[in-house]
């Protein structure tokens, strides 16, 4: 099974639970709908998925993001750490 990045479309290791994920590097360039920066993380070991913007680092109260135009979703991954899917 092939897979790539929905976004800048380089060669990714395949991930069933994740078909549509985005390169790390297209991630670090994830805006909200008006173009600020969002960084994304978990509450802390245990997981939970936390959201702000990177400039101000004031909470981003969404999931939904974008990637040079593409509209993608970010969640917390299964086992920890942050997945952002191409929607």
């Amino acid at each position: 099974m092939n897979q790539a990045c929905p976004v800048c479309r380089i060669p990714l290791e395949p991930q069933s639970r994740y078909p549509r994920y985005v390169c790390g590097t297209c991630a670090s360039r994830a805006c909200s709908a008006d173009g600020r920066r969002l960084i994304f993380s978990n509450e802390g070991i245990d997981g939970g998925f936390v959201a702000s913007f990177a400039d101000t680092g004031e909470p981003y109260d969404s999931h939904d993001c974008w990637i040079d135009g593409v509209a993608c979703h970010a969640d917390e991954a299964r086992f920890g750490g942050i997945v952002i899917e191409a929607k």
